[in-house]
C-alpha cells in the first residue's frame, strides 16, 4: 500500500503559504488596491522582440519621469507609450505601470474614455503654446528658417487641437490636492 504524504503539495499557481521575511515587500498581489490587468495582455511569443519592447518601454519610463520634472515636457504621454510596450512584452511592467499610485489612475481613466482633468487641458496647452511659439521664434524667424518654423507652428495647433478634444474627466469634488500632469 503507497503511503500518502501528510500534508498535500500546493499548487504551483497558488500562493506559498510561507511568510515573507521581515523588511521584504509583500506580494503585491495580496493588496486590496492591487488588480491583475493581465487578461488584456497580448503578448509577442518572439523572446528578441519582447525584449526590444521592454527595454522602449523601460525607456519611456524614463521620458516620463523626466517629463514630470522637467517644466515644459510632457510626463503621461510617455507612460501611456510604456504602457503600450509594456502591453505588448511584459505582464510585470504593465501591471506596475497600471498599478501605480499617480500614474496608473491617469492611465486607467484616459483608456476608459474618461478623458483628462480640466486644469490638464489648460496646462497642457499653454506649455504647447509657449514652448513651440519660442521654437518658432528661435528657429523660423531669428535663424530664418521659415519652412521648419510652419512645421512646428503646425504641430503645435494640431497639439493643442487634440488635447481639448479629448474628453474632460469630472471633477471629484476635492479641488484640493491634484495629481501630477
Amino acid at each position: 500500500m503507497p503511503v500518502q504524504p501528510s500534508s498535500p503539495e500546493p499548487e504551483p499557481n497558488e500562493p506559498s503559504p510561507a511568510r515573507p521575511a521581515p523588511g521584504a515587500p509583500a506580494n503585491p498581489r495580496h493588496r486590496a488596491d492591487w488588480v491583475d490587468y493581465s487578461a488584456e495582455l497580448r503578448i509577442f511569443k518572439n523572446p528578441a522582440l519582447r525584449a526590444v519592447f521592454v527595454a522602449a518601454g523601460l525607456v519611456a519610463v524614463g521620458l516620463g519621469i523626466v517629463g514630470y520634472i522637467v517644466p515644459g515636457m510632457p510626463g503621461t504621454v510617455f507612460f501611456l507609450i510604456a504602457t503600450w510596450f509594456f502591453g505588448q512584452s511584459s505582464p510585470r511592467f504593465y501591471n506596475w505601470v497600471l498599478n501605480h499610485r499617480v500614474i496608473g489612475p491617469l492611465i486607467r481613466d484616459y483608456r476608459a474614455g474618461k478623458g483628462i482633468p480640466g486644469w490638464v487641458k489648460w496646462y497642457a496647452s499653454a506649455m504647447i503654446i509657449g514652448f513651440s511659439a519660442f521654437s518658432v521664434w528661435l528657429v523660423g524667424v531669428k535663424r530664418g528658417n521659415t519652412v521648419v518654423g510652419v512645421i512646428i507652428a503646425a504641430v503645435a495647433i494640431y497639439g493643442v487641437w487634440y488635447v481639448n478634444h479629448v474628453p474632460t474627466k469630472a471633477t471629484d469634488g476635492n479641488p484640493g490636492r491634484r495629481p501630477l500632469p
